[in-house]
Order: C-alpha cells, then sequence, then structure tokens
C-alpha cells in the first residue's frame, strides 16, 4: 500500500457533474495495489439522461480492466486525470494542469467486480461524501438465445435479462473467455462486447480491446467510506438532485451556475436503474 498525494479536482464551475461542484483541495488518501490489469476493454456508453427530449444523448468512453481474479469499470478520462493529478504537488503545476481544459468525466462511479469475491463493490462521492456499496454478482437471470452477429470484429451470441427495472440485451463474445462486461453486468461465457436496453436509453458498445502499454494496477482508492446499501445511496442521489440549487447556492455559486443547476437537476429524470430494489 502507498500513499498518494494528490490534487482531486471535483468540478469546475463551468461543468457540473452528477454529484459535485466546484471545489478544488489536497488530498492525502491510501492506494491500494490490487494486481495488474492484463486487458483493458473500451467501452462507448451512449445515454440519455433526461427522458424527455428524446434524441439528445450523451456519450462518455469507460474502461474495464481485467485482472486474473477481479476488474475495475470506470471511465476513461477519469482513469486518466487521476493519473495525471498524482504527478501535481503545488497549486501552480495545478494551474496549469487546469489551463489546458482537460476534458472532465461526467460519470464519476468505480465498480469493482470479484471485490470482495462473490460480489461487486460500487463507490461514488455523493455531494462530497464518499459512500460504497456492495451486490452479490450472481443477480443476474441471463436467457441465451441462439442468435449471433459480428461485433467489432468478433463472434457474438445474445443474451436477455432484466435488472434495475430494465429489459436488456446483451451480446457476448466466447472469443474472449471473461465473463465480465460494462457497468454490473457478469455471469455470460464470455466477455459482453454489446449491451443496451429495449428502449436504448443505455448503450455500452465495445470499441477496442488492448494489454496495457506499461505495468498498469488496478487499484482501489481507500477513502473514508460511508458503508451503506443500494438504496440508501440512490435516496441520497435523489436528494442530492433535489437540492442542488440550494447547496450550488450555499456553495457561493452565482445566478448563472444556479440556473445551470437548477437545469441538470430537471434533466436527471431517467437513472440507468430505474428499480433500486
Amino acid at each position: 500500500m502507498k500513499i498518494i498525494k494528490s490534487l482531486m479536482i471535483l468540478c469546475l464551475l463551468t461543468s457540473i457533474t452528477t454529484t459535485h461542484l466546484s471545489a478544488q483541495f489536497l488530498a492525502d488518501y491510501p492506494i491500494k495495489e490490487i494486481e495488474p490489469a492484463k486487458l483493458i476493454a473500451t467501452y462507448s456508453l451512449l445515454y440519455q439522461e433526461d427522458s424527455l427530449p428524446p434524441h439528445f444523448t450523451r456519450q462518455e468512453d469507460m474502461i474495464l480492466l481485467l485482472g486474473n481474479t477481479m476488474s475495475l469499470f470506470v471511465s476513461k478520462v477519469g482513469y486518466s486525470n487521476e493519473l495525471h493529478l498524482r504527478e501535481i504537488y503545488s497549486m501552480e503545476q495545478f494551474q496549469q494542469w487546469v489551463n489546458t481544459v482537460p476534458p472532465l468525466a461526467r460519470i464519476s462511479y468505480r465498480i469493482y467486480k470479484k471485490f470482495p469475491k462473490d460480489h461487486l463493490t460500487f463507490t461514488h462521492t455523493v455531494n462530497t461524501i464518499p459512500m460504497k456499496y456492495e451486490e452479490p454478482l450472481d443477480q443476474f437471470d441471463w436467457q441465451l438465445s441462439a442468435d449471433t452477429a459480428t461485433i467489432a470484429g468478433y463472434l457474438a451470441q445474445k443474451a436477455t435479462t432484466n435488472y434495475g427495472g430494465r429489459q436488456w440485451v446483451a451480446w457476448f463474445t466466447p472469443e474472449i473467455p471473461e465473463n465480465d462486461g460494462p457497468y454490473k453486468f457478469y455471469g455470460l461465457p464470455g466477455l459482453i462486447i454489446k449491451i443496451y436496453d429495449t428502449h436504448h436509453h443505455y448503450v455500452f458498445e465495445l470499441l477496442e480491446i488492448t494489454q496495457p502499454k506499461e505495468k498498469g494496477m488496478i487499484e482501489y482508492l481507500e477513502q473514508d467510506f460511508t458503508v451503506t446499501n443500494k438504496q440508501k445511496y440512490f435516496k441520497a442521489i435523489d436528494a442530492h438532485n433535489a437540492s442542488l440549487v440550494s447547496w450550488v447556492k450555499e456553495k457561493g455559486g452565482d445566478d448563472k451556475v444556479q440556473q445551470s443547476a437548477a437545469r441538470v437537476s430537471g434533466e436527471r429524470n431517467n437513472p440507468i436503474e430505474l428499480k433500486r430494489d
């Protein structure tokens, strides 16, 4: 285990993420190295956070770091920014980094599978409070189909399941013998290379699979987590979204930022998990 001193950015005033607003601070926290990643699967996520305008979608690249015994699913740009920030040790260096206008991750959760064994661990900071909960990995009742297709250059087979109040269609490839996939999805006899709900509000699709150029470690950020369950976590998310404008005002946000917060709060009506039990 090692201690990394990082300049963490929760968000800039010009960009509101799911749970954070303008805050810059120095933070010491333990980083636990678990194991090297042997493969990195990069996915494109197209998602419709607001169910009202039917054609407005957002896009973010996500990565699945696959190790021998576990995996980590995280935003690609968020992961990259975290690594860059570890090399910053002064406010001057931080300001130089900010001036390059790095892209900011809109998705900031982390999902660890088989950590602990037979479970997934979900971590996310809500209103500056790091939260963590676990779920069993065997929660998916997959129905296999004989349908096949070629996706991202791989021969894939179709499977379906219900999860979080949505019906999901998955395509997995036995050519990559990893029973893993994007988000929380797990348990098929091959890597899930495409999965979407039947309304196409959330679509994960494989872009590429690479091997780390250097020794890339799967790490666990050992923050002072509030340990909870999924139901209480989503209640905290809902409460934060409902109070976002007042929270921004309390933190010193001007009228423009408050208006932006009100818009964002109204747009968050279509989460990936509609059902939380």
